[in-house]
């Protein structure tokens, strides 16, 4: 992207920003103390449960936050 900033892609699930400023960023060096990486392959993901709302029933805001009463 620059001269000083990297675009890479994180997992979808980590949901964070995609750009990193190099001074944040350093070349994966493999040590005796954490081993190998990747010795197996990553596990599946859960898929959550889906529903289809069929209508709101009621709404309130808890702090930030915005919950619903559906049907």
């Amino acid at each position: 992207m620059g001269p000083v900033t990297y675009h890479l892609k994180p997992p979808d699930q980590w949901r964070i920003h995609s750009v990193f400023h190099t001074s944040i960023l350093s070349p994966y060096q493999e040590t005796k103390t954490h081993g190998p990486n990747f010795l197996q392959p990553p596990p599946d993901l859960i898929e959550e449960e889906e529903y289809k709302v069929k209508v709101i029933i009621a709404h309130r805001k808890q702090g930030k936050d915005h919950q619903y009463l559906m049907k």
